[in-house]
């Protein structure tokens, strides 16, 4: 788009030098009939009887006018003669006349005719026009009417200028005293073949008014300059006043255009721009028809679109208006209102395109050199998709280029099939699919049982996983998630809180670090085997109310771990915690440094493993239980301790060792043994 007024403005040129020129020369022959009348006045008639009525003048003449020795125009002929009416009638006439400047202006025709009396005249057969600038017009007739004012070719017209160009039209009419030149009827110039930049423009008419410095082609209208092209039902231009510049050019109805940057994105192939609408408007520096400005208006239910292509990607804006800025005449920037559509295209390695869209009331975008869509600033209403991913906020920058956009909302939201993100600042990074959560997270994962949290304590309960963060990032190919900073995500009861949060689907694993405690509700099946279950025998405590915790409904005892780590393997079914790691159940605490919880096929906690100075405390019973290792068995909700000595002190000091101790959760029954059964 940015390049079309150098079409438009190449147009004008060459339309007014032609028909200016047209001007000059029925000018001429109008003066060429005054000097006549003056010449008769001196040189009497004399009749002759060749023909009735009929004044023989000369044959084989050749007459210069001058006026202070500076030639005003010559004519030559075979003959001239007159009738009693005052018209002039000459045979094989040439007449050659300089304007202001002195350049010559060349006619000639096989008859000619004109009245004194009216000056109106007639110049038919061959009728040939040179002058300036390699000037020259063929057509078969010329007429000058009304008085001398209006000045007509009815037939066919082809004007060359400057040994570049050639324009043809059916009809060229001139209204003198208005100065409005029309060129009538299929209006089409083409540059000569040679030209390093075809130009060709082709109209149903071509119409200058001088009086307004107005130039309009109409009626189908198509401009070209090499990859450069415009068409409309009308296309107007406003001159300087010294004409010698473009100042605003106006296309109307039906506008379309496009054209091609020198290179195309990543030297693939030069860049396709393509627009259309209702109206086009170009503002231009008067100096050098240098476009500054440009403004594209649609309708409703067709809206106005700016289309870039190339290097395999296709981007794609409507709105109901555009306002361009322009560099050095190429489109940098462009502002769209009322509603604004974006649509990227491209296409994968299996050929298939993919689509991704942006939409916002307002959106400011600009342009790389070589004409691609390159960033756009989205404002209001704002909303994003693509196969993965979608988003909406309050505002948003796309940069098309750096494949990365921004999104700002109270809050943004950002939906995949893993589930919803809501942040005030959301950064996607397109071509890596990742997405970077930021400010203060709440995320929603729907797909627990398909994800890397499925054998976690968030596997437990029913619904969607609840996350929140400070910051958060998402990977779609290989998929993986992060959360980090004060970590909270729940399921029902169940609660995980920590400093980070990974799952990463590649290693089938989930990873919590930092501060590590989760609150686990096991189910009443969680133990069970052969169909038996344990009934419980305590009431589960409070749970924060964030956690989706109930006071009422009765559930098998919590369990609480803290830890410094927690790494869940999907392959192996285990769930691991490391660092100073703490159980609690029922007011009863086992401390230990590693705690492995063994899943069945069902991904149910079965056992937990506790190793490294394992510590068993029953503050109720008063009792204490340290060893090696300690296996807590959820289906016999029994606790086996083992080792080279196995340690049990009650509240009044008492202290027994052994190799091996059982422990019952329920009410507390302690069996020590010599060695292990």
């Amino acid at each position: 788009m940015a390049r079309r007024a150098t079409n438009i403005a190449r147009l004008r040129f060459l339309l007014l030098a032609v028909l200016a020129v047209a001007v000059a020369a029925v000018v001429g022959l109008f003066m060429f009939g005054r000097a006549g009348k003056k010449s008769g006045q001196q040189q009497p008639e004399t009749e002759t009887t060749a023909a009735k009525g009929v004044t023989l003048i000369g044959e084989d003449f050749d007459y210069t006018f001058t006026e202070k020795e500076r030639p005003i125009f010559r004519i030559k002929g075979d003959s001239i003669r007159a009738d009693r009416d005052g018209t002039l009638f000459l045979d094989g006439v040439e007449v050659t006349f300089y304007d202001i400047q002195g350049n010559p202006y060349h006619v000639e025709s096989k008859q000619a005719s004109f009245n004194r009396a009216s000056n109106e005249g007639l110049l038919e057969g061959d009728v040939v026009l040179k002058g300036p600038s390699q000037l020259e017009l063929r057509t078969a007739q010329l007429q000058i009417s009304e008085g001398g004012h209006i000045l007509v070719c009815p037939q066919a017209v082809e004007i060359r200028y400057v040994g570049l160009y050639v324009a043809k039209g059916n009809q060229l009419r001139v209204d003198l005293p208005q100065e409005v030149f029309s060129l009538e009827g299929d209006a089409r110039v083409d540059s000569l073949p040679g030209a390093e930049q075809p130009v060709a423009a082709t109209a149903e008419r071509a119409i200058y008014e001088r009086h307004r410095k107005l130039l309009r082609i109409e009626g189908d209208a198509h401009l070209r300059r090499g990859p450069q092209k415009i068409q409309a039902q009308r296309i107007s231009a406003y001159l300087s006043e010294d004409e010698g510049s473009l100042v605003f050019v106006r296309a109307l109805w039906d506008v379309a255009g496009e054209s091609a940057g020198q290179k195309g994105t990543g030297g693939s192939g030069p860049t396709q721009v393509r627009f259309a609408g209702r109206d086009l408007a170009v503002m231009l520096q008067p100096q050098g028809n240098e476009l500054r400005q440009v403004d594209l208006e649609g309708e409703t239910e067709k809206r106005a679109r700016i289309e870039t292509a190339g290097g395999g990607i296709q981007r794609t804006m409507t709105a109901l208006r555009f306002e361009g800025i322009l560099a050095e005449g190429v489109l940098t920037k462009a502002t769209g209102f009322t509603g604004v559509d974006i649509l990227e295209t491209t296409r994968g390695g299996d050929g298939k395109p993919r689509l991704r869209e942006a939409h916002g009331r307002r959106a400011d975008a600009t342009f790389l050199p070589d004409g691609h869509l390159a960033k756009v600033l989205l404002d209001n209403e704002v909303s994003f998709k693509e196969p993965q991913m979608s988003a909406a906020g309050n505002r948003a920058t796309v940069d098309l280029a750096a494949n990365q956009g921004d999104f700002f909302g109270t809050p943004v939201t950002a939906q995949s099939e893993k589930g919803k993100v809501n942040a005030p600042h959301l950064v996607y990074d397109t071509a890596r699919q990742i997405l970077n959560a930021q400010g203060g997270v709440r995320a929603v994962l729907e797909k627990v049982a398909d994800s890397d949290l499925a054998g976690s304590p968030l596997a437990e309960g029913e619904g969607p996983v609840q996350v929140e963060s400070r910051e958060a990032f998402y990977r779609q190919e290989p998929s993986s998630f992060l959360f980090r900073g004060d970590v909270r995500a729940w399921r029902g009861e169940n609660l995980l809180l920590s400093q980070e949060l990974l799952g990463d689907k590649t290693k089938d694993s989930l990873t919590a670090t930092g501060g590590v405690k989760t609150l686990w509700i096991p189910t009443e099946s969680a133990g069970a085997a052969g169909g038996k279950t344990a009934a419980p025998k305590t009431a589960p405590p409070k749970i924060d109310p964030k956690a989706g915790a109930s006071k009422t409904e009765p559930r098998r005892s919590p369990i609480q771990v803290v830890a410094s780590e927690m790494v869940y393997l999907q392959g192996t079914r285990l769930l691991t915690y490391t660092g100073a790691v703490r159980v609690e159940q029922e007011g009863k605490t086992l401390e230990c440094q590693k705690l492995d919880v063994q899943m069945n096929e069902k991904r149910k906690p079965q056992k937990m493993t506790c190793t490294g100075q394992v510590k068993l405390s029953d503050p109720k019973a008063g009792r204490t239980i340290e060893g090696g290792t300690a296996v807590y068995l959820l289906e016999q909700r029994q606790v086996e301790f083992t080792g080279d000595k196995v340690t049990m002190k009650d509240k009044d000091g008492n202290q027994v060792q052994g190799r091996r101790v059982l422990y019952s959760i329920d009410d507390g029954k302690v069996q020590v043994q010599g060695k292990t059964g």
